[in-house]
């Protein structure tokens, strides 16, 4: 049941600073990946949607009136839960203050920019027991200048907190002073020492920082700083060397801003200990080590490849939060995904190149420059990892969205395989009139003694020698060729990039006049496809699923069983107006999808 709150005062609990300085002196499949699968595995379904929604509780409106402050307090062993706060009057904040141990505060929403000069959350357990926050929203922001420190908003846990606190489902927008501010317990001097696991939690264009701890665990969270100007660093370790423990960082997602820092570990003071094991943590933008005495623990996982999404059961509303409707215990990495920051000012460049997809078919796109090359948002495209970009040279895939590029010099070369539209400077053009139709060469060299080879290119490949093909080449399709070669050489121009390269025998192979190591490309491909198809559903969909062998992500450069490769645990996603798809081997053993999407699944696929 909700209960009231317990006391109305003038005044709001502050936060002991122990340092705001900066100190500074360093998924799993977006929305296309499913484009290597979908022709084979459209034709068979085997699943149903299945469709669930959480019990939603009834709560409490409380409507502040404009200029009221209103403070919360919360004592050891009680409950508060299943309020929303209606702060949009101006001048209106509330504070929630817990202390005392074993409290708990659940199913809190808040509506409207605050505007207390504080943190909304001021929290400690500080008789050595175990507390919780979960199931809060946050996410409307304050009314305070950027870059100014108050209104703070946020969780501040003060220095006497001695006990443990669990923070789950927590979304923080708009912070000012630090989205979830839990680093006085393990690094003040006067600090108590206690522990804090923050998790399934959401943050999005704080300043100082969004998570900022000395002692505990961050896991499955994410925290976002986009082009709003933010200065703030997703990740922020501060020193450990009172209580010689780690903070530990798990199955995480940080992107940094302006600021190009996703996450810090170090403070102020570099010659202070500071120990952080990292495991399956994302990063876009640089780790910075701030520390002389820096231990950093990797436990396997960690990359580059950071997605923005709200994590599963964070809630992503006040009504969602008061109600408890988003609170689902599952710890799961999927979630809702959010808008991508924009990228580089139009500006800047002198052209724009667009690619509008068509839901046909994919198209595969490359294109070189003799400028700079920036994705971009440009007419509703959009971005994520799936395009490369490096030294004026871009490649990437489309189906029913648009990528866009930002650009300066001329377009030198431009290939595409399908039925995509494309505009240069809001002018559709005809790709042939730009370079070679088939831009790559390979070349394989006989050493002497026989050998076979079968190439295949996720674009068009092409025997490139005088005349017909010898009768050593077949050209099995559009995209593969076998042949075999003693002595002398054969070229064939391809589009694309090579997805798998069998050799038996000796060759020297180059590509584009670089010699290549054939055995990168000789990996064993998994057999079966498996579609989640979010297109024609009705809104997002959550989905989960095992296999009894190996599970692989699509990767456009290299689709063979490589680093993507996942074994032995369930996968999870989410779905909206797209696909994501993976290749397997051995049997679907389990399937859920929460929503109306559906799933196909295609034995052999690669044989269709």
């Amino acid at each position: 049941m909700a209960r009231e709150p317990s006391v109305l005062e003038d005044e709001v609990v502050g936060s002991a600073d122990d340092s705001t300085g900066d100190g500074s002196t360093d998924g799993f499949l977006h929305r296309r990946s499913y484009l290597k699968l979908a022709g084979a595995a459209a034709a068979v379904s085997t699943g149903t949607a299945v469709a669930a929604t959480a019990t939603a509780a009834e709560y409490d409106v409380i409507e502040l009136d404009p200029g009221e402050r209103r403070v919360v307090r919360v004592n050891s062993g009680e409950t508060f839960e299943n309020v929303l706060f209606d702060v949009s009057a101006n001048g209106a904040g509330v504070a929630i203050t817990a202390r005392g141990t074993n409290w708990t505060i659940r199913n809190i929403g808040f509506r409207g920019r605050h505007s207390l000069d504080g943190p909304i959350f001021g929290v400690a357990d500080t008789g050595d027991g175990e507390s919780t926050i979960e199931n809060v929203y946050m996410g409307d922001g304050t009314d305070a200048p950027r870059q100014q420190r108050y209104p703070s908003h946020g969780i501040w846990v003060a220095p006497d907190h001695s006990g443990h606190l669990e923070i789950d489902g927590v979304y923080v927008y708009d912070a000012n002073d630090n989205a979830f501010y839990a680093s006085a317990p393990g690094s003040n001097g006067n600090g108590r020492l206690g522990s804090v696991h923050i998790k399934n939690c959401y943050a999005r264009d704080n300043w100082v920082s969004s998570f900022r701890l000395a002692r505990g665990r961050v896991e499955n969270c994410v925290a976002v700083n986009t082009s709003s100007g933010r200065n703030g660093r997703p990740l922020w370790v501060w020193p450990t060397n009172r209580h010689n423990d780690e903070v530990e960082v798990v199955d995480c997602h940080f992107i940094a801003g302006p600021y190009p820092y996703a996450a810090v570990l170090g403070a102020a003071s570099r010659s202070r200990s500071v120990d952080v094991y990292m495991e399956n943590v994302q990063t876009r933008g640089t780790i910075q080590h701030n520390s002389n005495n820096l231990s950093l623990r990797d436990g396997g996982g960690n990359g580059n490849d950071a997605r923005h999404f709200v994590p599963e059961g964070c809630p992503e509303s006040p009504e969602e939060a008061a109600s408890g409707a988003a609170s689902t215990g599952s710890g799961s990495s999927s979630g809702t995904v959010e808008p991508e920051p924009e990228a580089d000012d139009e500006d800047e460049f002198e052209h724009v190149l667009l690619f509008d997809g068509n839901d046909e078919a994919v198209t595969r796109y490359e294109f070189v420059v003799d400028g700079d090359v920036s994705p971009s948002n440009y007419q509703g495209a959009t971005i994520d990892d799936g395009v490369v970009v490096e030294d004026g040279h871009a490649s990437g895939v489309v189906a029913n969205w648009k990528d866009a590029f930002y650009f300066n010099g001329d377009l030198e070369e431009l290939t595409v395989d399908g039925p995509a539209t494309v505009y240069l400077d809001d002018e559709a053009i005809d790709p042939d009139e730009y370079g070679e139709e088939l831009p790559h060469v390979l070349e394989v060299e006989g050493q002497g003694e026989a050998a076979s080879f079968e190439v295949t290119v996720d674009g068009e490949i092409a025997y490139a020698g005088e005349g017909e093909s010898t009768d050593e080449v077949t050209i099995v399709s559009g995209t593969t060729v076998e042949s075999s070669i003693t002595e002398g050489s054969q070229a064939f121009r391809f589009s694309g990039v090579i997805a798998s390269l069998t050799i038996t025998g000796e060759v020297r192979v180059t590509v584009d006049g670089e010699e290549i190591d054939p055995d990168e490309y000789g990996e064993e491909l998994l057999p079966h496809a498996l579609v989640i198809d979010g297109t024609e559903a009705s809104g997002p969909s959550t989905y989960s699923f095992r296999v009894d062998g190996r599970v692989a992500r699509p990767n456009f450069d290299d689709p063979s069983v490589d680093e993507n490769v996942i074994e032995g645990r369930a996968i999870r996603g989410i779905v909206s107006d797209w696909l994501e798809a993976y290749w397997f081997d051995g049997e679907l053993t389990d399937c859920t999808v929460l929503g109306d999407a559906n799933v196909y699944i295609q034995y052999n696929a690669r044989d269709q």
